[in-house]
């Protein structure tokens, strides 16, 4: 299950942040690593991640410093639990 979580959220980043280039997108990365990841970003990705998976994403969590391991975790509870 987290390997597709990671597999949706790693392609809405490459849509979402062309600049992301060659950054290696893993569970480590932090949202704050993303080039140009603002309040406007996170509200994309937020739009996103709610269009993909059924769940509801508070913009207060996802701030800069969490990590997409972290985001992973928190959809796989939700969605299995759901």
């Amino acid at each position: 299950m987290n390997e597709t979580i990671l597999a949706t959220i790693k392609s809405g980043i490459v849509d979402l942040f062309p600049d992301v280039g060659k950054i290696p997108i893993t569970a480590q990365m932090r949202l704050g690593d993303i080039p140009d990841y603002d309040s406007m970003a996170a509200v994309n990705l937020q739009v996103f991640l709610e269009e993909r998976f059924p769940l509801k994403v508070s913009l207060d969590m996802l701030a800069e410093d969490m990590t997409l391991g972290e985001l992973i975790e928190y959809i796989g509870r939700y969605v299995k639990n759901n």
